[in-house]
């Protein structure tokens, strides 16, 4: 299937890869912030704007993504999800559309992820884990089972979720944190174990 990755920074590139690795043709990039690099190229893709375009896009950006995916959506293109042949996915398990899965990940039995999720490399999703649309799992994060993790909800690199837990949309739990009590939405946490350290 030929698609195109929406970014042009260093993520976007890791997105190319997992794409081509998963068995898709990847004919470019989307420019979403800035259109003075529209008609440039970037790691040897051309890149082209978000309107006047259509087809097959997945989010390869950091930051808000389903703002990101309002923006696409919004002109008419349809959401790709990549799957890395490299991580597991339960046939119980199912995915929202727009969804990328990096290497190494490993998805429980009947976990549940909305649309346009991250998940980075050898990101752990226990059974019956609910992961609310727009959420990232950086590299290393292990997530229990039974957890909750709401919209748009970002969870640091190698840190951990205990089971049955929830983490509150938009809220952010730092790098190597452990998440003993649920979280608050729009609230971050950090340290072992976690402990509240600003509201939003």
């Amino acid at each position: 299937m030929e698609l195109h990755v929406a970014g042009t920074g260093s993520f976007a590139l890791e997105v190319v890869e997992y794409a081509r690795e998963a068995g898709h043709e990847v004919v470019g990039l989307v420019e979403l912030l800035d259109p003075g690099r529209v008609g440039t190229e970037a790691h040897g893709l051309p890149v082209v704007a978000f309107e006047g375009e259509r087809g097959a896009v997945v989010i390869g950006a950091g930051g808000e993504r389903l703002r990101h995916w309002a923006l696409l959506a919004e002109q008419g293109w349809s959401a790709a999800t990549i799957v890395h042949p490299r991580a597991h996915v339960s046939p119980s398990a199912v995915l929202g559309e727009g969804c990328v899965v990096g290497p190494g990940a490993v998805i429980g039995a009947a976990a549940r992820l909305g649309p346009h999720v991250l998940l980075g490399r050898g990101a752990l999703v226990g059974h019956h884990v609910w992961i609310g649309a727009g959420a990232t799992l950086n590299p290393g994060v292990n997530v229990a089972g039974n957890a909750r993790v709401g919209e748009g909800a970002v969870i640091g690199m190698g840190a951990l979720v205990s089971n049955g837990l929830e983490v509150g949309a938009r809220s952010v739990v730092a790098a190597g944190a452990v998440v003993v009590r649920p979280v608050e939405p729009a609230t971050r946490v950090q340290g072992v174990p976690a402990r509240v350290f600003s509201h939003s």
